[in-house]
């Protein structure tokens, strides 16, 4: 989803000099909002999978070594 996608959705508007957005009511600055938090939980949630696959592949590396 892009930049302008999001403004159709929210009906935001953005002010090219300012360069941020007028929000107009609580429900447009909610919205953004929850989906910086589900931004923020997806960047957890590929770290913490990459931390696992490592463990993952650190296991398996001394499995295959001691056979």
């Amino acid at each position: 989803m892009n930049e302008q996608q999001l403004n159709e959705i929210l009906g935001t508007t953005c002010e090219p000099v300012k360069n941020r957005f007028q929000l107009s009511t609580r429900f447009q600055v909610a919205e953004i909002q929850r989906m910086t938090r589900i931004f923020q939980i997806n960047e957890e949630q590929k770290n913490k999978h990459k931390m696992l696959a490592i463990k993952n592949l650190a296991t398996m590396k001394v499995v295959f070594s001691n056979n």
